[in-house]
Parts: C-alpha cells; structure tokens; sequence
C-alpha cells in the first residue's frame, strides 16, 4: 500500500506545483517612460501583440497603439534591483517579480522619433521582444534563400535562372582582336 501513497502523493505534487506558479504569475505592464505624452508614467495595463499590424498597449480605458513597421528597433535591459540602505542590492524571491525592461524605438508618421519603455515579467519581455522583431521586419513570401545545390541542378525552384544562363551560353563569344595574337 505504501507505493500505493507514493504515486498518489507524486501525482498530487506534481498536479499542484504547476498550478501554484502559474498563478503567481503577473501579467501586468507598466509603461515606465518614453516620448509618448499621453500615456501617464508609471500606468500599469496589458500589452496586446496578437494584432498582425499593430501592438496595442491598454491601460485605464484608453489604447495606445503603434504600427510594426513604424518600430525602427526594439531592447531589453535589466530593471535595477531594490537597495536597501540605498547602498546593496536586493534581488527579489520570486521569479514572478523579475522583470525587464522593454524600450521600442519608432518613427511616427510624420517622420519623428519617439521612444516607449515598459517594464515586465522576464519571460514575456523575451517573447514580447522577439514577436515585434518578427513582425516589423516584412516578411517577403516570394524571396527564397539561395542554396548551393540551385548552381547544380536544374528544379521547377530555379528554372528561370537555368534558362537565362542557357540563353546566355547560346550567343556567340565576341571575336578577339586579330593583333593580340
């Protein structure tokens, strides 16, 4: 029976860890800075990445919304550590309370620059970086890598540049000068 009472402690165990963690997590953004005026400093909301064209910031019922291809470039720093007696560094205990530092750099439609910083959870800095990265590079569907193998092989992939070549071979060398020789 004791086995019995392992499993069923192990299951429970590992059923439970999960669950606590996950609802520790905070999702909450705060905006800590930036050039955009009408967003108060210090304004806690939700980063929406979810649209293809644009991120969504939405904070007190209002939406601040910026364009992927606006974004010129993006970075993640460290959030400096509470100190205590302003002299040592205090590092939280509880991963949901890392954080990181998002800055986006943009151009507005008038061709300004404009800054925006937020502050959030370590993991969602990290995703939230690399999905605007994603999205504010276009991504050109027809351009295909080069590989080595289309210098060898003749494929339906390659076959204008094949057939360019050949047309190419196909004329005549021009004639060498007949003094050179």
């Amino acid at each position: 029976m004791s086995a019995f009472r392992q499993v069923l402690v192990s299951s429970l165990v590992f059923a439970l860890i999960p669950a606590a963690l996950l609802s520790g997590a905070s999702t909450s953004v705060q905006y800590v800075g930036g050039t955009v005026q009408s967003i108060p400093v210090n304004s806690v909301g939700s980063l929406r990445l979810d649209d293809a064209k644009e991120l969504r910031f939405n904070y007190n019922g209002a939406v601040f919304r910026l364009p992927y291809d606006q974004i010129t470039s993006t970075e993640l720093a460290n959030v400096p550590m509470r100190r205590v007696l302003g002299k040592i560094p205090v590092p939280s205990m509880k991963p949901s309370h890392w954080k990181k530092s998002l800055s986006i750099s943009y151009k507005d439609a008038a061709g300004a620059a404009g800054t925006v910083r937020f502050e959030l959870p370590v993991t969602e800095a990290t995703s939230a970086s690399d999905t605007i990265e994603d999205r504010r590079i276009p991504q050109n569907a027809s351009a295909q890598p080069e590989w080595w193998g289309d210098r060898v092989w003749k494929t339906n992939r390659n076959r204008a540049s094949w057939e360019a070549g050949n047309t190419q071979a196909s004329q005549p060398a021009p004639a060498a000068p007949a003094g050179n020789q």
